[in-house]
């Protein structure tokens, strides 16, 4: 938790859910375990942390996908955030189903049911890559990385967009712009 507050140091705040507002929220959610927690995970803190991660995972499986890096002209939008809503609204099951979801894997210990990703073409805009990573029903990240804009199937400012070498610097200014 140290290393949290370090790198974050209002990110536990944002996330803390008092007590009786927890147990309402999992009991919602039919977790009736005292033995589990609940946080917030949609404050602005966190949404630029997980839109970060997002675009790291955009950038990492595009060069796993085609082995190059993703140019200097272009962009990675992308949306990282429960599951739930990245899988429906960004890359719904029509636009998965084309995909074979791969998991990873050593020897025997495999990542399946807790993680897997994957990419295809973007079926609405098939110049479009689309790639797409997911852990558990909790957090799942999809970016698309495009060359022209113009492109994308998404309105300007929907997503989060990154350009190459945006990472290298602090995430100050998407936590207090957004």
């Amino acid at each position: 938790m140290s290393e949290v507050h370090r790198v974050a140091p209002d990110l536990l705040r944002e996330m803390w859910i008092p007590p009786h507002e927890m147990r309402q929220a999992m009991w919602s959610e039919g977790i009736f375990d005292r033995n589990f927690a609940a946080f917030r995970a949609d404050g602005p803190i966190m949404g630029a942390y997980m839109q970060a991660f997002a675009a790291k995972i955009g950038f990492a499986l595009h060069y796993e996908a085609t082995g190059n890096f993703v140019p200097r002209r272009a962009e990675c939008r992308c949306d990282g955030s429960q599951a739930r809503r990245c899988m429906a609204v960004v890359c719904p099951q029509p636009i998965r189903q084309y995909w074979d979801a791969r998991i990873m894997q050593q020897g025997k210990i495999t990542s399946q049911g807790n993680f897997e990703y994957g990419w295809g073409t973007y079926l609405e805009s098939p110049d479009v890559p689309l790639y797409y990573a997911r852990v558990r029903e909790a957090f799942a990240a999809a970016a698309f990385v495009v060359l022209d804009e113009g492109s994308l199937p998404f309105p300007e400012g929907e997503l989060a967009t990154f350009a190459p070498g945006d990472l290298v610097m602090p995430l100050s200014d998407r936590i207090t712009a957004g």
